[in-house]
């Protein structure tokens, strides 16, 4: 059923051969061009008109007595005596014992001296006998040590640390001893009535009303196709600003419905060759004039901008003179060889490398200017950008070694599209630059 309804309700749009008209002009430096196109369609449009049917109806046809078996419910009761409920019960009985803890305490250390005695020593040395030639070839000998040689050793005062004495006591005090007791509880359950509905069948009789089919002459509604020649024509009439540059390359208009009814239309443009200039595309319009039974006339409107990369909206420093950060306040000055556009966004890091060590960063921020954290300003005649880096900082900056790579995007306020596959070079990175801390 659902799927009928749709095919009805498909078959009640319009439906026609496909309606798009094509043209196309060479760009040489002209400032305008007239583009005509014409096409016949077919319009094939649903009708629903009355045609004669049959149809059938129920009409009563007397009644009679029918008996029927119906389901029917009885109350059935039946006494239940009273009796006795038991279970067990688990409680937490606690009582409060005395216990006891040793506490002990030691008197101070003290220091017992003793006196060594001295004793002497003594060795004997041994004699020996010590001889030598005198000058006329006579030996004299001698006889030299001997004796007992004595020493005193020992002696002198000894120490060391006598611990105190430990003295302990038992010391009382109260806890909790907890057990879990069950206990047996039981509670009477009155008798009562247990009730219940129980089905039951009974024949129940009555007079019914009897029905007959009866056709009769009627209409039904039927879809019919009624087809339909229509002209399409089209008049673009395309507008070119050239600022002066001629280059020769084709441009395909298309203009199309966007509306089963016929009720609007849209213009698409197209380069057919990628130019060395930029085409920018400022206004498409489709407007029907006229709709008749027998054609529509359309008025369209297409402007065209030639630029070239030095033209659009956007500017690009040389290069970067200087980047400073005033530890202070936080902030971050770049200076400029060269303009830069008045908004834009900027994607820079800070790094730094130590001797032997890897490269870190410092700093790592994404912002768009002007903003309350990226101010445009001049900074001895040359544009500079001043940047709050406060919430950017990830580690301590350095004196030494910090380098500066620097992201820079320019908008490109048009106000059209550029229809260019290639499209104009929107930012650029300058890497390599040293950041001075003050």
């Amino acid at each position: 059923m659902i799927r009928n309804i749709a095919l009805f309700c498909l078959l009640l749009l319009p439906t026609m051969t496909y309606a798009q008209l094509d043209s196309q002009f060479t760009f040489s430096g002209q400032n305008a061009e007239v583009l005509k196109a014409e096409k016949k369609i077919t319009v094939v449009t649903p009708e629903q008109v009355q045609v004669p049917d049959t149809c059938s109806r129920q009409v009563p046809n007397g009644q009679v007595r029918v008996c029927r078996d119906e389901t029917r419910y009885r109350q059935e009761c039946s006494w239940i005596p009273s009796s006795e409920r038991c279970w067990n019960d688990t409680d937490r009985v606690c009582r409060t014992v005395t216990r006891y803890r040793q506490e002990c305490s030691g008197s101070p250390s003290r220091e017992v001296c003793t006196d060594r005695p001295s004793r002497t020593v003594c060795t004997e040395r041994p004699t020996r006998e010590v001889c030598r030639t005198r000058p006329d070839g006579q030996q004299t000998c001698t006889t030299v040590g001997g004796g007992q040689h004595c020493t005193e050793v020992g002696g002198g005062r000894s120490c060391h640390t006598v611990p105190g004495d430990r003295t302990c006591r038992d010391v009382p005090y109260s806890d909790q001893d907890c057990d879990n007791v069950t206990r047996r509880r039981c509670e009477t359950v009155p008798g009562r009535n247990d009730c219940r509905q129980v089905p039951y069948s009974e024949e129940v009789c009555g007079m019914e009303t009897q029905y007959r089919t009866e056709t009769y002459a009627c209409t039904r509604t039927e879809t019919i196709n009624r087809t339909t020649e229509k002209t399409i024509k089209s008049e673009t009439n395309v507008h070119i600003i050239t600022n002066g540059i001629v280059e020769e390359f084709p441009v395909a208009i298309s203009v199309k419905e966007s509306s089963a009814q016929f009720s609007a239309f849209a213009v698409e443009a197209k380069l057919l060759k990628e130019p060395k200039a930029f085409v920018v595309l400022q206004k498409k319009e489709a407007k029907i004039v006229s709709n008749t039974a027998k054609e529509i006339v359309l008025k369209n409107t297409v402007t065209l901008e030639i630029l070239s990369q030095e033209m659009l909206p956007m500017s690009f420093p040389v290069a970067i003179a200087t980047a400073s950060i005033e530890e202070a306040a936080s902030k971050l000055t770049i200076v400029f060889e060269g303009a830069i556009s008045a908004q834009g966004s900027v994607d820079f890091a800070i790094t730094h490398k130590a001797f032997l060590s890897s490269t870190k960063t410092l700093v790592e921020m994404k912002a768009d200017f002007p903003s309350d954290k990226i101010e445009l300003g001049v900074v001895d005649n040359k544009a500079a950008l001043s940047i709050d880096i406060k919430d950017a900082i990830k580690r301590e900056l350095k004196k030494k070694n910090m380098k500066l790579k620097f992201n820079l995007t320019s908008a490109l306020n048009l106000q059209g599209e550029i229809m260019n596959a290639a499209k104009p070079q929107t930012s650029r990175l300058y890497e390599g630059t040293f950041v001075e801390l003050k």
